[in-house]
């Protein structure tokens, strides 16, 4: 349980981002001053860190749809934590390594595997 509110608090970045993050039965959706949008969980197939947007944007990509790009100190955006916990095989450590680094380049975090046929 500490060690778990420790990774949340690793992961927050504060509030006063534009835009309102809301998490709710499995999608995420994000209501910006520009733009936004909802994506379901089970539809992501990649999640990104990129740092080179002012402010840093968690990008979520789904088949058909442009990434929805969710700054990092938008409201609420904390509960991101818990929602990308769910994604199957997901390094949370590296996740909060480099969302701690920042670098200058776009950071994979995440890529849903391919269903095997059998």
């Amino acid at each position: 349980l500490i060690y778990a509110g420790w990774q949340r608090a690793r992961f927050r970045r504060g509030d006063g981002g534009p835009g309102v993050v809301q998490v709710d039965e499995g999608q995420v959706t994000y209501y910006g001053p520009l733009d936004g949008g909802a994506v379901a969980l089970s539809d992501l197939n990649q999640l990104t860190l990129d740092a080179t947007s002012t402010p840093p944007v968690w990008a979520l990509q789904a088949p058909g749809y442009a990434p929805l790009r969710i700054p990092i100190n938008a409201e609420n955006a904390e509960a991101l934590f818990d929602a990308f916990a769910q994604l199957p095989g997901i390094a949370t450590e590296k996740m909060l390594t480099e969302l701690g680094k920042l670098p200058n380049h776009p950071v994979v975090i995440w890529v849903k595997e391919p269903k095997r046929l059998h």
